[in-house]
Protein backbone atom coordinates (compact mmCIF):
# COMPACT_ATOMS: atom_id res chain seq x y z
CA UNK A 1 0.00 0.00 0.00
CA UNK A 2 1.27 3.50 -0.98
CA UNK A 3 -0.21 6.77 0.29
CA UNK A 4 0.19 10.30 -1.57
CA UNK A 5 -0.61 13.00 0.45
CA UNK A 6 -2.28 15.49 -2.33
CA UNK A 7 -2.76 19.20 -0.78
CA UNK A 8 -5.42 20.87 -2.34
CA UNK A 9 -5.24 24.73 -0.87
CA UNK A 10 -6.24 24.39 2.57
CA UNK A 11 -7.78 20.70 2.88
CA UNK A 12 -6.31 17.20 2.23
CA UNK A 13 -6.88 14.13 -0.11
CA UNK A 14 -5.09 11.23 0.14
CA UNK A 15 -4.55 8.70 -2.61
CA UNK A 16 -3.94 5.27 -1.75
CA UNK A 17 -2.29 3.03 -3.89
CA UNK A 18 -2.50 -0.90 -4.22
CA UNK A 19 -1.31 -3.84 -6.00
CA UNK A 20 -4.48 -3.77 -7.84
CA UNK A 21 -6.67 -0.62 -7.18
CA UNK A 22 -6.81 3.10 -6.49
CA UNK A 23 -8.63 5.19 -3.55
CA UNK A 24 -9.41 8.64 -2.72
CA UNK A 25 -9.51 9.46 0.78
CA UNK A 26 -11.27 13.05 0.62
CA UNK A 27 -11.98 14.62 -3.02
CA UNK A 28 -11.45 18.47 -1.47
CA UNK A 29 -13.08 21.58 -2.65
CA UNK A 30 -14.61 21.52 -6.30
CA UNK A 31 -12.81 24.84 -7.13
CA UNK A 32 -9.63 22.70 -7.04
CA UNK A 33 -10.65 19.90 -8.91
CA UNK A 34 -7.95 20.83 -11.86
CA UNK A 35 -5.67 20.20 -9.34
CA UNK A 36 -6.58 17.12 -8.09
CA UNK A 37 -6.71 16.03 -11.54
CA UNK A 38 -3.38 17.14 -12.86
CA UNK A 39 -2.16 15.16 -8.99
CA UNK A 40 -4.21 11.81 -10.24
CA UNK A 41 -2.62 12.25 -13.85
CA UNK A 42 0.77 12.59 -12.10
CA UNK A 43 0.26 9.27 -10.93
CA UNK A 44 -1.04 8.24 -14.02
CA UNK A 45 -4.64 8.11 -13.03
CA UNK A 46 -7.88 9.82 -14.52
CA UNK A 47 -10.96 10.46 -12.38
CA UNK A 48 -12.82 6.88 -13.42
CA UNK A 49 -9.52 4.75 -12.44
CA UNK A 50 -10.20 5.46 -8.85
CA UNK A 51 -12.21 2.59 -7.14
CA UNK A 52 -13.32 4.02 -4.16
CA UNK A 53 -13.44 7.23 -2.34
CA UNK A 54 -13.21 7.36 1.36
CA UNK A 55 -14.68 10.34 3.12
CA UNK A 56 -13.75 11.40 6.76
CA UNK A 57 -16.78 13.27 7.33
CA UNK A 58 -19.32 15.92 5.00
CA UNK A 59 -17.94 18.96 4.99
CA UNK A 60 -18.06 20.66 2.03
CA UNK A 61 -14.30 21.19 1.70
CA UNK A 62 -14.13 17.08 1.86
CA UNK A 63 -17.23 16.25 -0.68
CA UNK A 64 -16.87 19.03 -3.05
CA UNK A 65 -15.74 16.66 -6.10
CA UNK A 66 -17.37 13.40 -4.82
CA UNK A 67 -20.81 14.27 -7.68
CA UNK A 68 -18.34 14.90 -10.28
CA UNK A 69 -16.19 11.46 -10.07
CA UNK A 70 -19.36 9.68 -9.17
CA UNK A 71 -20.57 10.54 -12.73
CA UNK A 72 -17.34 8.64 -13.57
CA UNK A 73 -18.29 5.44 -11.82
CA UNK A 74 -16.32 6.11 -8.41
CA UNK A 75 -18.16 4.87 -5.71
CA UNK A 76 -18.28 6.56 -2.67
CA UNK A 77 -18.90 5.81 1.02
CA UNK A 78 -19.28 7.58 3.97
CA UNK A 79 -20.82 6.88 7.62
CA UNK A 80 -24.30 7.48 7.93
CA UNK A 81 -24.71 10.31 10.41
CA UNK A 82 -23.50 12.55 7.82
CA UNK A 83 -25.27 11.56 4.71
CA UNK A 84 -27.48 14.77 5.00
CA UNK A 85 -24.84 16.46 4.12
CA UNK A 86 -24.25 15.19 0.51
CA UNK A 87 -27.38 15.58 0.00
CA UNK A 88 -27.55 19.39 0.98
CA UNK A 89 -23.84 20.28 0.34
CA UNK A 90 -24.04 22.28 3.06
CA UNK A 91 -22.11 22.42 6.32
CA UNK A 92 -23.24 22.71 9.88
CA UNK A 93 -22.84 26.75 11.01
CA UNK A 94 -23.81 25.47 14.41
CA UNK A 95 -21.06 23.77 15.64
CA UNK A 96 -18.73 25.66 17.96
CA UNK A 97 -15.22 27.04 17.57
CA UNK A 98 -12.67 26.42 20.39
CA UNK A 99 -8.97 28.90 20.66
CA UNK A 100 -7.85 32.17 20.77
CA UNK A 101 -10.26 35.14 20.00
CA UNK A 102 -7.96 35.82 17.07
CA UNK A 103 -8.54 32.50 15.65
CA UNK A 104 -12.16 32.60 16.08
CA UNK A 105 -12.96 35.69 14.54
CA UNK A 106 -10.56 35.02 11.74
CA UNK A 107 -12.43 31.79 10.67
CA UNK A 108 -16.19 33.46 11.50
CA UNK A 109 -14.92 35.70 8.65
CA UNK A 110 -13.94 33.00 6.49
CA UNK A 111 -17.17 31.20 6.50
CA UNK A 112 -19.50 34.11 6.37
CA UNK A 113 -17.36 36.67 4.24
CA UNK A 114 -14.62 34.51 1.82
CA UNK A 115 -16.01 31.35 1.04
CA UNK A 116 -20.01 32.44 0.24
CA UNK A 117 -18.69 34.24 -2.99
CA UNK A 118 -16.25 31.65 -3.84
CA UNK A 119 -18.71 28.73 -3.27
CA UNK A 120 -21.37 30.80 -5.63
CA UNK A 121 -18.76 30.30 -8.47
CA UNK A 122 -17.47 26.45 -7.42
CA UNK A 123 -21.16 25.40 -5.76
CA UNK A 124 -20.75 21.85 -4.17
CA UNK A 125 -22.67 19.79 -6.25
CA UNK A 126 -25.13 17.31 -4.55
CA UNK A 127 -25.15 13.20 -4.45
CA UNK A 128 -26.34 9.92 -2.79
CA UNK A 129 -23.61 8.34 -1.11
CA UNK A 130 -23.22 4.70 -2.59
CA UNK A 131 -22.07 3.09 0.71
CA UNK A 132 -22.71 3.68 4.12
CA UNK A 133 -20.18 3.17 6.70
CA UNK A 134 -19.99 1.30 10.22
CA UNK A 135 -17.84 1.70 13.24
CA UNK A 136 -15.37 -1.55 13.07
CA UNK A 137 -16.18 -2.04 9.35
CA UNK A 138 -12.98 -3.76 7.06
CA UNK A 139 -13.26 -2.71 3.43
CA UNK A 140 -11.20 -5.78 2.39
CA UNK A 141 -14.28 -6.51 0.32
CA UNK A 142 -13.34 -3.53 -1.54
CA UNK A 143 -9.67 -4.71 -2.41
CA UNK A 144 -8.74 -1.95 0.71
CA UNK A 145 -7.53 -3.19 4.31
CA UNK A 146 -8.64 -0.70 6.50
CA UNK A 147 -10.58 -0.47 9.13
CA UNK A 148 -13.46 2.30 10.23
CA UNK A 149 -13.60 3.85 13.11
CA UNK A 150 -16.40 6.31 14.27
CA UNK A 151 -15.32 9.27 15.90
CA UNK A 152 -18.06 11.62 16.08
CA UNK A 153 -17.46 15.19 17.77
CA UNK A 154 -16.28 17.28 14.81
CA UNK A 155 -19.28 15.98 12.67
CA UNK A 156 -21.70 13.40 13.84
CA UNK A 157 -20.28 11.46 11.66
CA UNK A 158 -17.13 12.03 11.41
CA UNK A 159 -14.70 8.76 10.69
CA UNK A 160 -10.87 8.02 11.33
CA UNK A 161 -9.43 5.09 8.78
CA UNK A 162 -6.83 2.95 10.05
CA UNK A 163 -4.33 0.69 7.98
CA UNK A 164 -3.08 -2.76 8.47
CA UNK A 165 0.25 -0.75 8.48
CA UNK A 166 -0.85 0.82 11.40
CA UNK A 167 -1.48 4.72 8.97
CA UNK A 168 -4.18 6.47 10.55
CA UNK A 169 -6.62 9.34 8.45
CA UNK A 170 -8.05 11.61 11.14
CA UNK A 171 -10.06 13.87 9.04
CA UNK A 172 -10.54 16.91 10.60
CA UNK A 173 -10.87 15.14 14.35
CA UNK A 174 -6.52 15.49 14.27
CA UNK A 175 -5.58 18.42 12.43
CA UNK A 176 -1.78 20.27 11.82
CA UNK A 177 -2.41 23.37 10.67
CA UNK A 178 0.34 24.76 13.29
CA UNK A 179 1.29 22.19 15.56
CA UNK A 180 -1.11 18.58 15.70
CA UNK A 181 -3.83 19.13 17.69
CA UNK A 182 -7.77 18.04 18.19
CA UNK A 183 -10.80 19.78 15.99
CA UNK A 184 -11.37 23.18 16.77
CA UNK A 185 -14.36 22.92 15.05
CA UNK A 186 -16.99 20.89 16.97
CA UNK A 187 -20.18 19.30 16.73
CA UNK A 188 -20.02 18.34 20.45
CA UNK A 189 -17.31 18.53 22.95
CA UNK A 190 -18.73 15.55 24.84
CA UNK A 191 -18.81 13.01 22.15
CA UNK A 192 -15.42 14.48 20.66
CA UNK A 193 -13.70 14.05 24.01
CA UNK A 194 -15.21 10.35 24.13
CA UNK A 195 -13.79 10.27 20.31
CA UNK A 196 -10.14 11.14 21.28
CA UNK A 197 -10.28 8.45 23.84
CA UNK A 198 -10.55 5.93 21.23
CA UNK A 199 -8.19 7.27 19.35
CA UNK A 200 -5.57 6.96 21.99
CA UNK A 201 -6.42 3.39 22.70
CA UNK A 202 -5.39 2.42 19.12
CA UNK A 203 -2.05 1.33 17.74
CA UNK A 204 -1.15 4.45 15.41
CA UNK A 205 2.16 4.79 13.84
CA UNK A 206 1.50 7.97 11.43
CA UNK A 207 -1.54 10.74 11.07
CA UNK A 208 -2.78 11.76 8.04
CA UNK A 209 -4.97 14.69 9.14
CA UNK A 210 -7.60 16.68 7.12
CA UNK A 211 -5.65 20.34 7.66
CA UNK A 212 -1.79 20.02 7.57
CA UNK A 213 0.92 18.04 7.30
CA UNK A 214 1.02 13.91 7.95
CA UNK A 215 2.97 13.31 11.64
CA UNK A 216 4.54 11.11 13.78
CA UNK A 217 1.54 9.83 16.66
CA UNK A 218 4.15 10.78 19.10
CA UNK A 219 4.01 14.13 18.09
CA UNK A 220 0.14 14.96 19.20
CA UNK A 221 -0.12 16.07 22.77
CA UNK A 222 -3.81 15.52 23.51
Amino acid sequence: MKINHLALGMVNSYLIKTRDNAFLIDSGLSMNRSKLEKLLLAEGLKPCDIKLIILTHGDIDHIGNCAYFQKSGVKIAIHQDDIEMCRTGKSDSGRKRKGTLFTRIFHKFLFTVVYPPVLKHYPCETFEPDILLSDGQNLKNYGLDVTIFHIPGHTKGSIGILTAEHDFFSGDTIINRKKPETAYIIDNEMTLQSSIEKIRKLKIRNVYPGHGMPFAMSELEF
